[in-house]
């Protein structure tokens, strides 16, 4: 299912603390994991769908560059 990113911050910081890993076993578009990234959490995302695998890497570079201020 779509979630927003700031659902996932919410339930992310629920249940873990910086440092932690998060496991989504089922990424899609890898809206958990730029969460966990976004709140310093390592993560483990799992998907076997080939696009949806480009698009959570696409995803992460772009986070990587807003960070980094490119």
């Amino acid at each position: 299912t779509q979630k927003p990113i700031s659902l996932m911050k919410y339930l992310i910081e629920l249940t873990t603390i910086e440092g932690q890993t998060v496991l989504d076993p089922f990424c899609g578009c890898g809206s958990t994991l730029q969460a966990a990234k976004e709140l310093g959490r390592e993560y483990i995302g799992i998907e076997i769908n080939p696009t949806y695998y480009e698009t959570v890497c696409k995803r992460l570079d772009i986070y990587q560059d807003k960070k980094s201020g490119q």
